[in-house]
């Protein structure tokens, strides 16, 4: 049995909250060994600063820079900022040590129990989805939310139970908190990169976990409260939405060994990734242009030199690539906190 984790938490915000979670997660600190790896699309020396202090010596922390993505970050070719959480949470698997990962969002405050379960599912090795719930004008002191107004809610909620852990399909893996043994995770190729700049990434894991033969149970006392403002106050990062032709939609597909379409629904590259997940029932990732087994940390910066330059879907050329109806991000601030008007005292 093991008891020992690796939590690994991506952020590409301005304000990732980072001292409610630091707070919240110090809070519940007995002699579990762990370590704490932020992955971060903005890191800087300020940065790699300003999380230590959260920190205070409180638990191991590791401040990385999220490997290269065409997508996002420093070596971005896009024109503006694409969603790149695969790419991101894939570093975090490179960089941790410990034999159970745990990914948990940002912006949130881990609420009382959330790392007891932790260590549960990383003592009996089982895969394990978290809870959340959103609210707005949260007022948090020393990890403990003392106030709030409720926002969304976690729609797997009436399928979980209060005292113990629920089987739940694949398709239930997403947001908020994801647990599993990091040899397993690196065994079906991490998180799939073709999801970066489409999003969807966390239930195509799930569902390839599942083809490979893997339970997913689900824990609500493994629960986050999750930020609202913070959320809203961005960077927005975009999603591509373009369509093709049914004819260039299917000899896209089948380039990928997929003959027909398996789902329902706009010919766009949301509805692509599913197709090829459930057209070969995958199991590995097929957008990783690396192999996770042998990805070293020292191995990162090289991947700059692999960046494909045209996308995947649609063919077009990397470099331009943009939403013309949203703008771009200005600037890469420091990390900052919540403030009064996001609600953090």
């Amino acid at each position: 049995m093991n008891e020992s984790l690796s939590i690994i938490l991506p952020t590409h915000r301005r304000s990732a909250g980072f001292q409610w979670f630091a707070d919240s997660l110090a809070g519940q600190l007995g002699d579990e060994d762990i370590e704490v790896i932020v992955v971060d699309s903005r890191f800087s020396e300020e940065r790699t600063a300003a999380f230590a202090a959260a920190v205070a010596d409180r638990f191991p922390l590791r401040h990385v820079a999220a490997k290269p993505s065409p997508y996002n970050g420093p070596h971005r070719v896009t024109a503006t900022s694409y969603f790149a959480a695969s790419s991101a949470r894939n570093t975090g698997l490179v960089y941790a040590t410990k034999p159970y990962v745990v990914l948990v969002d940002d912006a949130a405050v881990l609420m009382p129990g959330w790392l007891d379960e932790a260590v549960e599912a990383s003592r009996h090795e089982y895969l394990v989805a978290g809870a959340y719930q959103k609210h707005w004008d949260m007022r948090v002191e020393n990890g403990v939310l003392l106030g709030s107004r409720s926002g969304g809610v976690d729609s797997r909620w009436e399928y979980g139970d209060d005292c113990r852990v629920v089987e739940v399909p694949g398709t239930m893996l997403y947001g908020c908190t994801f647990g599993a043994p990091r040899e397993l995770l690196v065994e079906v190729g991490g998180y799939d990169e073709l999801c970066d700049s489409v999003a969807g990434e966390d239930y195509q894991l799930g569902i390839r976990l599942e083809h490979a033969g893997h339970r997913l149970f689900y824990s609500r006392r493994m629960l986050i409260i999750e930020s609202e403002e913070l959320h809203r106050d961005g960077p927005t990062l975009q999603r591509m939405t373009n369509v093709l032709s049914e004819p260039a939609y299917l000899d896209r597909l089948a380039g990928f060994g997929v003959t027909r379409r398996t789902v329902t629904g706009r010919l766009d590259a949301t509805h692509m990734v599913l197709d090829i997940l459930y057209g070969r029932r995958q199991e590995r990732s097929l957008g990783n242009r690396f192999d996770l087994r042998r990805l070293r940390p020292a191995d990162l910066p090289g991947l700059a030199d692999r960046l494909p330059e045209r996308h995947w879907f649609t063919g077009e050329p990397l470099a331009g690539m943009s939403d013309p109806d949203t703008p771009d991000e200005v600037g890469l601030p420091g990390l900052g906190e919540p403030s009064a008007e996001t609600g953090s005292r």
